[in-house]
Order: structure tokens, then sequence, then C-alpha cells
């Protein structure tokens, strides 16, 4: 036993049919007895969302299992690595986290088996009420963008997170579809309106013909539709870099959103950044650690006496 998970849960183990080759997640059969679905979805992803924060400070931990991270934990660069990552993260946290964001690629370099070891992790996580955030930056049209949905949000999927990222680069009408099915099934998405790479600056902060920028045109979309599904916090958030000069101008543009802030740690941002670069978002700002959590070393003790550190931090910005 680990805390109170059975140790079976804990272990990574691909169903394999009688030939002895991967069986697709899709036809595998889940003891939910055994290890019930989280009923957090009863509650809007809003209110979920502010709850854990709350109980645990607004600290979202990434978890980015890349070759290098791997090896550096002394775990194999394999599906499983990736999955036992994640569970030492969450073990070490004890659970108590608000919530996670595992990077997808991280995953699907694996193929099938890295996205059995996703689903995995995500299911261990939401049965002890932690949320979990994809990180996969979806963006599509019509059909496509309701299956992308589909596959995170619908009653079937065997990856029911809590949230996904999303990119606009196809118009923000385009999200529709995917909003839809992400809303009716109480989920929340973030859409990347100010990203921490530079890279992305020239296109953000590029001007549309009618005088805003590509960065101010999604926050006053983005705030649109969140006021149009009711009052105070709504289930669309925008992703603003902590690494971003013009973040508070962002931020101010979004007083109905959630904030994911990537670049706070390896990227060199700090709470104190966040703090003073997006003053209109506290209470609301999940400042995004990853790499970072393995700042004072790579074993349990050393990963929860990191994350204790930073959820304090964290409450700054409450």
């Amino acid at each position: 036993m680990t805390e109170g998970i059975p140790r079976e849960s804990l272990t990574y183990r691909p169903h394999l049919s009688a030939k002895g080759t991967p069986v697709p997640a899709a036809e595998t059969v889940h003891n939910t007895a055994r290890h019930p679905p989280s009923t957090a979805t009863a509650m809007s992803f809003a209110a979920r969302l502010q709850a854990a924060i709350a109980a645990h400070s607004p600290l979202c931990v990434g978890i980015d299992p890349s070759a290098s991270l791997l090896k550096s934990c002394g775990l194999p660069d394999s599906a499983e690595g990736a999955f036992e990552f994640g569970k030492r993260v969450l073990a070490a946290a004890q659970f108590e986290l608000s919530i996670i964001k595992p990077q997808s690629a991280f995953f699907e370099r694996f193929g099938s088996a890295g996205f059995r070891a996703l689903e995995e992790l995500t299911k261990l996580a939401r049965a002890r009420e932690v949320m979990v955030l994809i990180d996969g930056k979806r963006g599509d049209i019509d059909t496509t963008a309701e299956a992308y949905a589909e596959g995170y949000f619908s009653a079937a999927t065997p990856l029911r997170v809590d949230a996904v990222t999303t990119h606009a680069y196809l118009g923000f009408a385009a999200l529709e579809k995917f909003l839809a099915i992400a809303l009716r099934n109480e989920g929340g998405v973030f859409v990347v309106v100010r990203s921490s790479n530079p890279e992305g600056r020239d296109l953000q902060l590029a001007k549309l013909p009618n005088g805003e920028t590509v960065a101010g045109n999604l926050s006053r979309l983005i705030t649109e539709r969140n006021r149009a599904w009711g009052e105070g916090l709504g289930p669309i958030g925008a992703v603003v870099g902590a690494t971003c000069d013009d973040a508070a101008e962002t931020v101010a543009a979004l007083p109905s959103a959630f904030i994911l802030a990537p670049g706070v740690g390896a990227q060199g941002a700090t709470m104190q950044d966040v703090l003073k670069r997006m003053p209109a978002a506290k209470g609301r700002v999940l400042p995004n650690v990853s790499r970072a959590i393995l700042a004072s070393g790579t074993s349990s003790d050393e990963i929860r006496q990191t994350i204790r550190s930073l959820q304090e931090q964290a409450r700054q910005l409450l």
C-alpha cells in the first residue's frame, strides 16, 4: 500500500492479448469497483478548480517526462518510465495537489503504450481528486474538433480529464464545437493567448485591421464567451506566459478567466514575477512549474520538499 492506494493501481501494465501484443486501451475493461471514477464532475469546472486551489494552493505541477528528465530520475525512457515518474510526483506530494499538467507529447512519443500510460496516470490522479489538465494544444475545425473533445471529455473515453489546452490559430470560432462538448461535460479549456516562448511574440502581438492585437482579440472573445456562460469565473481559461512583459495588460483583459502561467522555474520566471506581472489575476492564476520540481533532487522526499515550498510561494497569488 502507498498512501492508501492499492499497490496494483500504482503499477503500469499494458493489457496483452493471447498473442502477447498490447490491446488498445479502448478495448480493455477497468475495475471501476476497485478504482471508481472521480465524482468531482458533478460540480462545474470553475467550482472544482476554485475548491482545489483553496485546499492546496494554485500551484500547477507539470508532468514532463522527457528522455533527459527520466534519465536524471533513474527511470527508463519508456512508457513505463513516464508513468512511474508521474506516479512518483503524485505520491511524493501525497496527492495534495490542486492540479497537474501532463504534457501529452512526452507520452505520445511512445505510441499506444504511451497513451495507455497517460490514461492510467490520469485515472490515478482523478481518483484522489487531483485535477488533470492535459497540455495537448489541440485545435481544429468542425467534426475533427468534436472528435478531439470527445477523446478528453466524453463519458466513454478512457482519457477523461478536467481540462485541455488548445490554440486558436484556425480562428476562435473554430473552437466552438470543442468548447461545446467540454462545457457540456463540465470540462475546462485553456486557450493559448500569450505564450512564454519568445518566438510567439510577433504573431501574438500582430495587429488586426480593427487595431486589436491577436492576443487582445482572443482575450475579448474569451471574455465574451465566459460571460455568456454565466457570472464569475468561466470554464474557458487562457495561457499567458509568466515571462511576458505585457502579461498585466493581457490578464486585465481576461477578468472572467483562469490564467495558466507557464514559465516559472526553468524558463526563468519566479512566483514574485507572476505576482508583479499579473496583479489582476490574484486568486485565479495557476503558476505552472515542471522541470523545477526536481530542483532539490529526484527522490520522493526531495520532490515533496520542493513542491511544499512552491505551494507556499504560490499562496502569495491568492
